[in-house]
């Protein structure tokens, strides 16, 4: 893996470099550009099913369809193998710990590459060691709590390594708007007989892990060996989100119609409430990001 991922769009730079102070200020800036949208039950349903449906396992997303790995002939997947996850491919290491694993989300933001090598990914599925998935301090503008990492020695959570190729890079770094990039060192154990990896890129997010109870607390729809934070769902964790922001008779509906239909009243109000209960990412296996 080189040193860092080819980068080379002044503005993306300016963003990944920000300190929390100038982000800050980036925020209040988008935010106040920010109109009301109409919310309704299928938005609600989509907030709530975060990180969304993934395949079980490993899967090649090729021509808008995920093909399973472990569906493949030998011969085949080698090839694929080779072909995606080999030193002298040009592709990078992603870690994926929420939707970006989902075949939905990256046809969503892969789909429009006119290369057909910026359209395809492998994502192989597997275990990340000594870490945990909860979710950040933070609601997105789809009302979900978007996975970040926290340090749990002993735990292995399910997570997926995406091969991407530098534009492909590019468009995720972009998408990942309130996340650091940087450079993990934590075995990542491929399923099945591939090997594994001990050095990754990921994404935390800017506003750390949520801690309704002043500790983090695991998202419960991603699985893990070892677990010992707590865990609840993504509703859960939006009800405990809407009653710090909104009063304690909120729930996760009224905190998603709310970022919805009124986000210059209601992201004031997370931001008082809800990013105090961040715990911001810590860990001496991480290499924050340096243009």
């Amino acid at each position: 893996m080189p040193s860092w991922p080819p980068i080379d769009e002044p503005e993306l730079l300016r963003r990944l470099a920000m300190g929390d102070a100038e982000f800050a200020e980036f925020i209040r800036g988008v935010v106040a550009q920010l109109p009301a949208r109409r919310c309704d039950e299928a938005a609600i349903a989509q907030a709530l099913a975060y990180p969304w449906a993934r395949p079980l396992g490993s899967y090649l997303l090729a021509g808008g369809k995920p093909e399973p790995l472990d569906g493949m002939d030998s011969v085949r997947r080698l090839g694929v193998l080779s072909r995606f996850a080999s030193p002298g491919g040009g592709r990078l290491p992603v870690l994926s710990i929420g939707s970006n694993a989902a075949p939905e989300t990256l046809e969503r933001k892969l789909a429009h590459f006119s290369a057909e090598e910026d359209r395809a990914v492998l994502v192989l599925s597997g275990r990340l060691h000594d870490f945990d998935v909860g979710v950040a301090a933070q609601p997105t503008m789809y009302g979900s709590l978007p996975a970040t990492l926290f340090p749990s020695p002993g735990t292995a959570v399910r997570a997926a390594l995406l091969w991407v190729t530098p534009a492909q890079f590019t468009q995720l770094a972009w998408s990942e708007i309130s996340y650091r990039l940087g450079r993990l060192r934590a075995r990542f154990e491929v399923d099945g007989d591939n090997p594994g990896y001990d050095e990754v890129l990921v994404f935390v997010s800017r506003f750390g892990a949520f801690c309704p109870e002043a500790e983090p607390v695991a998202l419960a729809a991603i699985p893990a060996e070892g677990r010992t934070a707590p865990e609840l769902s993504q509703e859960q964790l939006l009800d405990a989100a809407a009653q710090l922001a909104l009063g304690p008779e909120a729930d996760a509906e009224a905190l998603i119609r709310a970022i919805f239909e009124d986000p210059g009243e209601v992201v004031p109000k997370i931001v008082a409430a809800v990013h105090p209960a961040g715990l911001p990412f810590s860990s001496e296996r991480w290499t924050p990001f340096s243009p």
